[in-house]
């Protein structure tokens, strides 16, 4: 059990009253030979709000600076308002990022190359309901990639880099661009719980719509899929759940900017693809399935606990005439999850994941799906 558990049982501390809300603050500290040192903050708050809203509400951010200059300042938020009956969803975003690129399609043999480039981003969805867990509504979407350093270009091959090639061939600035619109949402979510859900469902339905009016620089239209449901394996025990995850991200006319090309790791949370690098995957369209396997270590409190999951990844490329699911990479792991909050049912996250013989580690606040 936690320590306040055992002050409460040994009669050294009063219980506390039930909290509506929870705040947690992570140290983010690290490394690599991209990024140098890197040193921050991240945050998780959960919440229920006092106008009638029995549904959980969470805001999460992050804040981090690395010795290469690189910078991540997010802000994601998921807020239940008006007695559940508007659901406001947020991505906002400033990154100055180095990212190693391989291309299109999924296919395992291409080498990689060294991106730096900056990051704004606003997206806002505000869905109102239309029935019991049901919601629909519209967003507004604005990203603005700009000081694009390729290190390819830089040392005088254009012919062989990935992102010149295909912003020449497709008519984008290959410096800078801006991808900018609107979009229709539906969103069916009877999920328990949505930080740690022990039973229900989440699908989730996007269809944005870029357009030069708007300050987009090509005019574009992508469908964006997600469908997320959990299972309780020992009754209304709830400590042994299988997780199920099905993202899929097209594009369905039009040119969408090399990095805004539907990639592994470019969902909200950036939590897809453990095991491979962060866009290590690319194409005009992407199909991704995760199934996860969540388990009690401390079976009495819950307080530790552990999965097993396994990815498949695909995505296509439309110059080489690769589609989906002509090249499906594989990666699998394991983890430690560590509650840190009841109510909410925080946990941290330490998962170890191998994709194409390559071991990463992935540290966090809340579940990856």
């Amino acid at each position: 059990m936690d320590i306040r558990d055992w002050l409460v049982r040994k009669g050294l501390e009063k219980p506390r009253p039930v909290k509506n809300n929870f705040l947690f603050l992570l140290p983010v500290v690290g490394a690599n030979p991209s990024a140098g040192f890197i040193y921050g903050a991240g945050l998780t708050y959960a919440y229920q709000s006092r106008d009638g809203s029995t549904r959980l509400s969470t805001v999460s951010s992050n804040a981090s600076y690395s010795t290469k200059r690189l910078v991540n300042l997010n802000v994601k938020t998921n807020l239940f308002a008006l007695g559940n009956r508007l659901f406001l969803n947020g991505d906002w975003r400033y990154f100055v990022i180095s990212e190693t690129t391989y291309g299109l399609g999924s296919s395992i043999i291409t080498s990689g190359q060294s991106l730096r480039y900056a990051l704004t981003r606003f997206h806002e969805i505000a869905s109102f309901k239309l029935a019991s867990n049901l919601f629909a509504g519209v967003g507004i979407h604005y990203d603005h990639q700009f000081h694009i350093d390729d290190k390819t270009v830089d040392a005088g091959d254009t012919a062989k880099s990935y992102h010149y090639r295909y912003s020449i061939r497709n008519g984008f600035n290959s410096r800078q661009y801006t991808t900018s619109g609107y979009s229709l949402n539906l969103l069916f979510d009877n999920r328990d719980n949505p930080i740690n859900a022990y039973k229900g469902y989440y699908i989730n339905i996007n269809y944005r719509i870029n357009e030069t009016t708007l300050g987009s620089a090509k005019n574009s239209s992508v469908l964006l899929t997600e469908y997320r449901s959990f299972f309780s394996l020992d009754g209304e025990k709830r400590r042994q759940i299988l997780a199920l995850w099905l993202y899929g991200n097209y594009l369905i006319s039009g040119n969408l900017p090399y990095l805004m090309l539907p990639a592994v790791g470019y969902d909200q949370r950036q939590k897809s693809g453990r095991g491979y690098p962060f866009g290590r995957f690319r194409g005009e369209a992407m199909l991704y399935a995760e199934t996860e396997y969540r388990f009690p270590i401390s079976v009495r409190t819950g307080i530790l606990g552990g999965v097993v999951f396994c990815n498949l990844t695909s995505t296509s490329d439309q110059q080489e005439k690769i589609r989906l699911l002509n090249y499906v990479q594989p990666a699998y792991g394991a983890g430690l999850r560590i509650m840190v909050d009841k109510m909410s049912r925080t946990r941290l996250q330490l998962d170890g994941a191998i994709g194409n013989r390559k071991f990463g580690l992935y540290f966090g606040i809340r579940e990856t799906f």
